[in-house]
């Protein structure tokens, strides 16, 4: 049978599916306790040369690097499912959490973003990138040293379109953004989790997840590699605690940001949806989700 990827679009739903017979094969380790060694696929000596994209530092040992991601469900050599997925290994240390990271470790990992999207922005093929985390087996994690990833891809999300299409109604009814609005309401009130001269982090008024916390830059910029140094210091300052607050909960986590390249009014955002539980048959079945916990107490939890 014909491994592989291919793309197919169900006209009912209007979702598209990408199916990757290879990804199977991906090694997992997170049900063991792998420390470094040759074991660990993402350890610096099992990193070969030939498999970097990028680095930091340019030069010498690295300490956080981009790899080719060596089981893509997407790939520009393939017509049926055109992309590129890429891997961030966030540190050359072998950490399983991204809450243990220091500061410059994690602003390392956002300049990556910034580098390899960049990139991947000027194949003109592409509409849409998206730089996102899985931290923990029940997030979507395969393999426990810390590691985020690229997935570049010629199909714009429906999701992404129904954001786009609203964003643009809210803008021709209010004449402004409705992000750089979210920033002015969420300041001083109750779901606020923390604030600088440069990023506003907060729990969504209808939050999804439990503890679900967005990340919005104050400046209205269009995408995560056009923030500059000290947006990227706050967002790492911000990344920070929130991390470290749901470790305290043990909850595994996703964050991701977006980039909808042919977009002109998009607003920098990351947001943060932890998980700790399992949508069932009224989520799957309904679309509608069941959230146990109130956005203003998930901020009084961080903010303590």
């Amino acid at each position: 049978m014909n491994e592989q990827s291919q793309t197919r679009y169900n006209f009912i739903t209007g979702h598209s599916v990408i199916f990757a017979p290879k990804r199977q094969k991906r090694p997992n380790d997170t049900n063991s306790k792998i420390k470094s060694n040759n074991s660990c696929p993402f350890c610096t000596e099992n990193i070969k040369k030939k498999t970097i994209l990028e680095q930091i530092p340019k030069t010498g040992n690295w300490k956080s690097v981009a790899i080719k991601n060596i089981f893509p469900a997407l790939s520009n050599k393939n017509k049926k499912a055109y992309g590129y997925q890429e891997i961030l290994i966030d540190t050359n240390k072998h950490i399983t959490n991204f809450s243990d990271l220091t500061l410059p470790q994690i602003k390392n990992l956002l300049i990556l973003f910034q580098k390899r999207s960049d990139k991947l922005a000027k194949d003109k093929k592409i509409n849409y990138i998206l730089c996102f985390k899985n931290q923990g087996r029940a997030a979507g994690a395969s393999l426990q040293h810390i590691h985020s990833q690229i997935f570049a891809s010629a199909i714009l999300p429906p999701d992404i379109i129904e954001e786009r299409n609203r964003v643009a109604l809210y803008q021709a009814e209010n004449k402004s953004c409705p992000y750089c609005e979210l920033t002015k309401m969420e300041e001083l009130g109750p779901r606020l989790i923390w604030r600088d001269k440069n990023i506003i982090a907060f729990c969504p008024f209808a939050s999804q997840y439990p503890y679900e916390a967005w990340i919005i830059s104050r400046r209205h910029v269009d995408n995560i590699s056009l923030l500059k140094t000290n947006e990227l210091n706050s967002l790492a300052k911000a990344l920070q605690k929130i991390s470290q607050k749901l470790s305290g909960l043990n909850y595994d986590f996703n964050f991701f940001t977006h980039n909808d390249l042919s977009n002109n009014h998009q607003h920098f955002y990351l947001k943060v949806q932890p998980r700790p539980n399992i949508w069932a048959g009224v989520e799957l079945g309904s679309g509608l989700i069941i959230n146990p916990v109130l956005p203003e107490t998930a901020a009084k939890y961080y903010k303590k």
